[in-house]
Parts: structure tokens; C-alpha cells; sequence
């Protein structure tokens, strides 16, 4: 273990002493090697996006795959018969919205991100409150600083230490204590895959008459399992991060519209949404991109439950196989509550009873065994299991965990300590947080820059965000909350990353 370790030390110093110039390209170079190695099969994917290397892609789309720059075109007459140049692609949209249950979808090349963001400028509201719940995602708050609103916060419902769905009552309670609110945003499921009783929180908007925003970016392919989600509760705004697990090329993603929580004509226009992302986003898109939005839905359309339903079965033998395993912890470790669930797809998994961090744990798959997971927070490893998923690459995954811990299990008692443990995961103290200014207020006042340590009880002029998964400890305009940021050293003391965080310092508002 400890050549192992040396020699990744070694490439990380070879790594640092690069010398870059005009005549490389560190990025493409990078995504090359790496994408070389997976053809070499000698790393193993259980990562975004799904289609895994290709191999998940539609094939009447994948078989062009030789030719794949020829297909990199823009929007000309002759590609649309002559028509619009937005011909096809409008014609494509109107076909995922009769796909996927909305009555208005648009094809996104910025990632879910610029859909978010584009749903705030489409309540046009500012000054005005919306309610969110308070693990949302960063671009939640860059959605607040362009369109000027204010948030309303509310917590998350914790489960097993992973934030989920707030509880309808805690969702009931800010509505009634936030008169002229301008709606509610939700995240649902979560990067984990933990969700909620989002039925129940639609009840609660379309009793006050109020529209409904999800972000569901995560949460696209629940409907093959049957799961409630945006289109069937009757949201009137949902998005979806359609590269991550349905199949389409990385950077891809759809925002839908639909009738809205009363079933009666939406509470957004739609109008007013395409040309907020016609603000936000780029005037040449990749055809190429959005080509494979296209033919990721005829896919879905066909095949859908047969492809999510070969996920599940390897999901569910993944922590089958591993909850037997002495020293590992497979979430959940019990029942989950009334109402809450999590995605089949996904195994997180603790190696915590082993005294190994997810980090840790991270670094000893990826480097001993090939086994690249999605991400790692602290307390738990998250793999997500593709539709494109082969048996044997699972079944080196279990083997992998095993290997590991029955490594540790030599060293110490593997069943002790999971509740008295070190590091044990607290929820950020956001409870605490205080907005002083506007988002947009904050994001363009007079800024300083001061170290995270000097950063309690100042007014924070930019994000902070832990990552993964990316939710923020504190938005432009709060007053930051001095426990936020002791908990936000102890991330990084750890191992885990702030974002926001540069060279030490961060953004306040100067005088504050």
C-alpha cells in the first residue's frame, strides 16, 4: 500500500511540473489518455455520463461514430430541407415534450445549469422572494443573481447524513410566513439519488396557488421505475441533466414546461423562458450535441424500461453482494421514511467502519484496482450504475470492495465504532445564515478579499460551496455564519473542496 501510494505521489509532482505553452492543449490531452485507458480497458467506469465511452449511445447514432466530426454542423437551410434553420430541432423538442409527458420542451447545450438559471429570469419576479430548499445547487444561486430575487431557505431533510427533500410541513410552514412569495424551487432526487415525497410537496404549492420549479436534473430516468416525479405531480417547470444517466453527449440537457399543479394553463410563460435562454446561451449550439438529445429520446422512447431495468438488476446485486461484505456499509442501512426512496441505480457506500474515508477508499480503488466511482464526500463513495453497465465490470467492482476489506479487516475490528466514529458527518449549520443583501446586490457591491478563517460573521459577496456535490455554505448577501465556516476547514482539513475558496481567501463585501 504504501508503493502504491509513493508512486501516486510521484505522478502528481510529474503532473505539477508540467510546463504548459500555445503549442498544447492540457484538457484535450488529458480526456485523450484517459479515454485511452478505457478503451484499454484499464480503468473501469462507474461515472457519468452513461453511455459509457459509447458504448450506451443509440446505434444508429453510434455507428456514425468514425465519421463523428462530420456531424459537427450548425444550423443551415439545407440540413432543414430547405426550412427554418431551427426546422428539426423544433420539430425534436416537440417530440420529447409528447415523449416525456410536458407540453413545452427545450434542448439545452450549457448543461441543466443554463436551465435553472433560465427558469429564474422566467418567474420574473425580481425583489421577490421564492422558497428553496437549501441544498440546491450552485447554479440555483447564479439563477438569484440574474434575475434578482431573494431566497427563502428552507432545510432539507436529513437521511443517514445525505440531504433530502424537505418535509411537506417544513415546505407548508415558509409559504404562510412568506406572503407574496414568487414560487418554489426543489431539488429532487438529490446528486445521491435520495428522494422524496415530492407528490405531497405539489399539494402543498397547488393549495396556494403558487408555480412549481425541480430541479431534476439527477432525476430523468425515475419515471422507468414508476417513481413520482416532475411531469406526473404537475410541476410547471422541470429540468433534467440529460447527459448523467439517459444517454446523451456530455454538456446536454432538457428543460420541460408543463401544465402546471392545478392542471390548469402553467404558471410561466414559455414564451418568456426561450427567450431567457436565448439570453443566457450561445447563438452557434453544437448540432452535434443537440443531435444527441434527439436520438437519446427516440432511445428512451423504445427501449427505456428495458435499459433502466438492467441498471437496476446490476444496481441491486452491487449492494446485495456488498452488504455481506464484514466492514463495508451499504446506504441505507435501514428503512428509509414514509415517502422517501432512493434511485436504483445508485450504490453509496461507506468504508467508514474500516477507518478509510471515501477519499481514502477513492484513492485505493482507483490506483490498486481501476475502479473509477463518481465521487467520494468524506463519509461515502457513490458509484452510479449505467443501462450500458456490463456484468463483469460489476462484478469487478464487488471484488474490488472485497479485496479492500478484507485488507482492513486484518487491522482492526471492522464492526466497531460506525456510531461513535471520528469525522462523523454533521450537516452544515445553515439554520443560522442571515441575508443581508440581495444575491444580485451582494454579487455587484464593492468587494475584499479575506482569508476563510476571517470570514465569520462577514457579508458574503460570492459563493462557497463544497464539492461534491456542489451545494453552497453560504450565497452572496449572507451574513456568514462563523460555525459554517469552522465546519468548512474541517471539510478541508479532511480532504473534501471548497469552491470559491482562492489560495486561501475569499470574496466579502468590502466594509462589512
Amino acid at each position: 500500500m504504501e508503493e502504491r501510494k509513493l508512486r501516486f505521489l510521484c505522478r502528481i509532482f510529474i503532473f505539477m511540473k508540467q510546463k504548459f505553452d500555445q503549442s498544447t492543449a492540457p484538457l484535450l490531452e488529458g480526456l485523450m489518455k484517459y479515454a485511452a485507458r478505457i478503451r484499454a480497458r484499464e480503468m473501469i467506469q462507474f461515472h457519468m455520463p452513461g453511455h459509457r465511452g459509447g458504448k450506451g449511445i443509440a446505434p444508429l447514432f453510434r455507428q456514425f461514430g468514425r465519421d463523428l466530426f462530420s456531424l459537427d454542423l450548425t444550423e443551415l437551410r439545407e440540413i432543414n430541407y430547405g426550412n427554418d434553420p431551427d426546422f428539426l430541432l423544433k420539430a425534436a423538442e416537440r417530440l420529447a415534450a409528447e415523449a416525456f409527458g410536458a407540453q413545452t420542451s427545450f434542448f439545452l447545450v450549457n448543461g441543466a445549469s443554463i436551465g435553472i438559471a433560465a427558469s429564474f429570469l422566467g418567474l420574473n419576479a425580481p425583489g421577490r422572494e421564492v422558497i428553496i430548499s437549501r441544498d440546491c445547487h450552485l447554479s440555483v444561486i447564479n439563477g438569484l443573481i440574474l434575475s434578482g430575487m431573494k431566497p427563502r431557505f428552507i432545510s432539507p431533510r436529513w437521511i443517514e447524513g445525505l440531504p433530502a427533500l424537505p418535509a411537506p410541513e417544513v415546505l407548508e410552514e415558509a409559504i404562510l410566513e412568506s406572503p407574496g412569495v414568487a414560487g418554489v424551487f426543489l431539488t429532487n432526487p438529490g446528486y445521491s439519488g435520495l428522494y422524496g415525497p415530492v407528490a405531497q410537496m405539489a399539494g402543498v404549492v397547488r393549495k396556494h396557488n403558487l408555480p412549481l420549479l425541480i430541479d431534476e436534473a439527477h432525476g430523468g430516468h425515475l419515471r422507468f421505475f414508476g417513481v413520482p416525479e416532475a411531469a406526473t405531480v404537475g410541476a410547471d417547470l422541470w429540468v433534467w441533466g440529460f447527459h448523467k444517466m439517459l444517454g446523451s453527449l456530455t454538456q446536454t440537457a432538457m428543460l420541460h414546461m408543463g401544465n402546471g399543479v392545478s392542471g390548469e394553463p402553467g404558471r410561466l410563460d414559455p414564451q418568456r423562458i426561450a427567450e431567457s435562454l436565448q439570453i443566457l446561451g450561445t447563438t452557434s449550439p453544437s448540432y452535434l450535441l443537440l443531435a444527441s438529445l434527439d436520438s437519446a429520446r427516440r432511445e428512451l422512447f423504445f427501449h427505456g424500461e428495458r435499459m433502466f431495468s438492467t441498471a437496476a438488476r446490476l444496481g441491486a446485486k452491487v449492494r446485495r453482494e456488498l452488504r455481506d461484505i464484514p466492514g463495508l456499509r451499504v446506504f441505507p442501512a435501514g428503512e428509509l421514511p414514509a415517502g422517501y426512496g432512493c434511485d436504483p441505480t445508485k450504490v453509496i457506500l461507506s468504508f467508514r467502519p474500516l477507518g478509510l474515508s471515501s477519499w481514502q477508499a477513492e484513492e485505493v480503488l482507483c490506483h490498486g484496482f481501476r475502479i473509477q466511482p463518481e465521487y467520494a464526500d468524506g463519509d461515502y463513495l457513490y458509484f452510479f450504475i449505467s443501462y450500458a453497465q456490463e456484468e463483469e465490470e460489476v462484478d469487478a467492482l464487488i471484488q474490488a470492495c472485497r479485496r479492500v476489506a478484507v485488507s482492513r479487516c486484518g487491522e482492526k475490528d471492522c464492526f466497531s465504532g460506525w456510531q461513535d466514529r471520528d469525522g462523523e458527518f454533521t450537516p452544515p449549520p445553515w439554520h443560522n445564515g442571515t441575508l443581508e443583501l440581495s444575491p444580485r446586490e451582494a454579487f455587484q457591491a464593492p468587494a475584499a478579499h479575506i482569508s476563510l478563517e476571517e470570514a465569520g460573521d462577514k457579508i458574503a459577496a460570492s459563493v462557497v460551496a463544497a464539492y461534491p456535490p456542489g451545494i453552497p455554505l453560504w450565497v452572496p448577501g449572507e451574513r456568514i455564519n462563523p460555525d459554517l465556516v469552522e465546519w468548512g476547514r474541517a471539510l478541508q482539513k479532511s480532504g473534501g473542496y471548497l469552491r470559491g475558496v482562492d489560495t486561501g481567501t475569499i470574496k466579502i463585501v468590502a466594509g462589512s
